[in-house]
């Protein structure tokens, strides 16, 4: 994995292209160098991809819910979140900042097209469906078709299904690959630039990363419409030389940072100042069981010298907040972290999945796949070889038994390895049920048996676009329940 500093983004946006008249003064005098409406198209990449780690994997939207969520980290002070007592601030700049985010890949793939640039385009494709897809797994129903028409006088825009939108993002990601597929066009050679803070202008990960989206999705979907997820599964790896996917660590999707301000991993910045987070008992529990070398890595010890964590949502007063785990250093400590938008480790396992599932999955199978899998996000987090071997061969580790054993330690692997990817970890417990996480015992809304199926609707939607609004929240039940995902099969859970 190329490590790009961030701190480029300085020099970056420096370079911005003004288009100012010619022969009128005026023009240029009333034009503020500080809010250039051109720009080119590698700077909003560098912006989008900054932005999008700063805002989606901080502690306000990734650690205060979502990996709670999760049952990975939990608040231990100020447990409002965890117990599902959100701020109608968070929500609304959550909303806000992934709308605003989508309108600036739209302007990307606007300014690509117009020069002729189109993997440049693909790249804001793949990135855009990413974004939507995280966008749509939050809160079902969304404004998808309509969504980015504000600014031509669109201020009340319908909500797409999910159903819908995930049909058009699977559309929109084939086109992509296929663009990534064209020969180059040497006489206007297609160059991403340095704004790529994340694989260096690499477009061949760029295509990883957009298949390895894809194949995310077909299993997503894999138990609401088997046949499509099967067709879209086997044709990605059914011809890995058109439709490649991550093959080891290098290609994880991971966003570095320099390690200065302002660009400091944000749980370590949040680190600074305050002391709220904890381990999961669940993740804690389950890596204890398994003896599992990832918990150093994940969790420092507690001053007895014990890994402890805490329940998802405690009651407050119930603990002891000397007991509780702190998060490690490599995810918690480390202003030169990283913030991981997808792995390697994550692909091999849906890719297991299938397999699994019986679906043709070209040279691998269900155990290769696995394994490679579990070596991979172990190394990934520094294993040595030698704990690598003896981890592996772990009864409940090692692959054996009955499918559905062997589809448990694909899911418990899995589900171990998204650490840090609360939304994703969130999403995969919502698919499979696994682990089967209780609700919070300190939350105010009884009758729960479950993690929440979604997030609330920002209350601005509620009075802004009250009409579509109401078309798709009747069913909404204490913000949280209600409503499954489209993909969301589960029963006797509420």
């Amino acid at each position: 994995m190329k490590k790009i500093a961030i701190i480029n983004i300085i020099a970056i946006l420096g370079l911005i292209f003004f288009s100012t008249g010619c022969t009128e003064d005026w023009e240029e005098m009333n034009t503020d160098p500080n809010n250039p409406n051109k720009v080119p198209a590698t700077n909003i990449l560098a912006h989008s991809l900054r932005y999008f780690g700063d805002s989606f994997y901080d502690d306000w939207n990734n650690m205060n819910c979502f990996t709670s969520f999760a049952g990975h980290v939990t608040k231990i002070q100020y447990v409002d979140e965890a117990r599902y007592e959100h701020r109608e601030s968070t929500i609304n700049f959550m909303w806000e900042d992934a709308y605003n985010l989508q309108i600036d890949q739209k302007k990307m793939s606007q300014i690509a097209m117009d020069q002729d640039k189109p993997k440049t385009n693909a790249v804001a494709e793949t990135f855009s469906v990413f974004l939507w897809q995280m966008m749509t797994d939050t809160w079902k129903a969304i404004p998808y078709s309509e969504g980015l028409s504000g600014e031509d006088g669109e201020n009340t825009p319908v909500y797409d299904s999910q159903e819908s939108i995930y049909g058009d993002l699977i559309s929109r990601l084939e086109a992509a690959n296929n663009t990534f597929n064209e020969p180059v066009n040497e006489a206007n050679p297609d160059v991403l630039g340095d704004g790529d803070v994340m694989y260096g202008g690499d477009f061949a990960q760029w295509q990883k990363f957009c298949n390895s989206i894809r194949l995310k999705i077909a299993m997503r979907i894999s138990e609401v419409n088997p046949g499509t997820a099967q067709s879209l599964a086997e044709t990605i790896l059914g011809n890995p030389g058109n439709n490649p996917i991550m093959e080891s660590n290098e290609d994880n999707a991971f966003l570095h940072w320099p390690g200065t301000a302002p660009y400091k991993e944000p749980w370590a910045e949040n680190l600074e100042t305050r002391d709220d987070h904890g381990m999961a008992r669940t993740l804690v529990d389950s890596l204890k069981n398994l003896n599992d070398p990832r918990l150093p890595v994940y969790a420092e010890t507690n001053p007895d010298g014990e890994y402890i964590g805490l329940v998802e949502g405690a009651v407050k007063g119930s603990f002891n907040l000397d007991t509780i785990s702190r998060i490690g250093f490599r995810y918690r400590q480390d202003p030169q972290g990283f913030s991981p938008f997808m792995r390697y480790s994550e692909t091999m396992f849906n890719v297991a999945e299938a397999a699994l599932n019986g679906w043709n999955t070209g040279a691998w199978n269900a155990q290769a796949a696995y394994e490679a899998g579990v070596r991979g996000s172990l190394e990934e987090n520094g294993v040595v070889e030698a704990d690598i071997t003896a981890y592996m061969a772990q009864p409940r580790v090692a692959w054996g038994g009955t499918e559905a054993e062997n589809r448990e330690k694909i899911y418990k692997q899995k589900w171990i390895s998204l650490f840090k990817q609360g939304h994703e970890a969130w999403a995969f417990t919502r698919r499979t049920d696994f682990p089967a996480l209780d609700a919070a015992p300190g939350s105010p809304y009884p009758g729960h048996n479950r993690q929440p199926f979604r997030y609330p609707y920002p209350t601005q939607e509620k009075i802004l676009n009250e009409t579509e609004y109401s078309k798709i929240s009747s069913d909404i039940v204490d913000n949280y329940w209600g409503q499954q995902m489209w993909w969301d099969t589960r029963t006797g859970v509420q």
